[in-house]
């Protein structure tokens, strides 16, 4: 099973806002947030598209957003980049003013990256929902390593994949 295309394993795994707080196990999606889709972008309601679906087949994932910080058609010309087909799992959705990763209270706001012009940008955080509760949140950032880019091992798929085969493990009656 491929759960995210090669380097974009870093990025997320699903997403989900809260208001003013850091997204934690058991918080709700919002109703309030649209992320870009394509380009023209094309609105896409958070609430609405993860709601109704349930996140894991099997032991799959039924979807991937990747999300980041920029427009519709930046996250399209990555997703041709990096061969992701149309009709795949995997859906590369822009957020051009960083609503999202706000609420998300994700807003990479270290000083290292900030004095390299690296401004608006989303930590590199992975998230496991469940009909649209947070059921995993995983944020790769250290003290000498804010963007993630050297540990990102906590957010790709693999780590992923182990730590909802053990929330399954632990919580057999949870709808997963």
């Amino acid at each position: 099973m491929k759960l995210v295309v090669q380097n974009l394993l870093a990025a997320a795994l699903l997403l989900l806002a809260t208001t003013c707080q850091a997204v934690k196990v058991g918080d709700s999606i919002p109703t309030d947030v649209e992320l870009h889709f394509g380009f023209p972008p094309e609105n896409i309601n958070l609430s609405q598209r993860i709601a109704s679906k349930k996140v894991i087949l099997e032991l799959g994932i039924d979807e991937v957003i990747v999300f980041c910080v920029n427009d519709g058609a930046v996250m399209n010309a990555w997703a041709l980049d990096q061969n992701v087909p149309t009709d795949s799992i995997i859906k590369l959705m822009g957020d051009p003013y960083a609503v999202l990763t706000e609420k998300l209270d994700m807003e990479l706001t270290h000083a290292g990256p900030k004095s390299v012009g690296l401004v608006n940008r989303c930590k590199r955080h992975a998230l496991y929902i469940v009909n649209g509760s947070v059921k995993i949140v995983r944020v790769a950032e250290k003290d000498d390593d804010p963007a993630g880019d050297d540990f990102p091992d906590i957010t790709l798929a693999g780590s992923m994949i182990e730590a909802i085969k053990e929330l399954r493990s632990s919580s057999p009656k949870e709808e997963l």
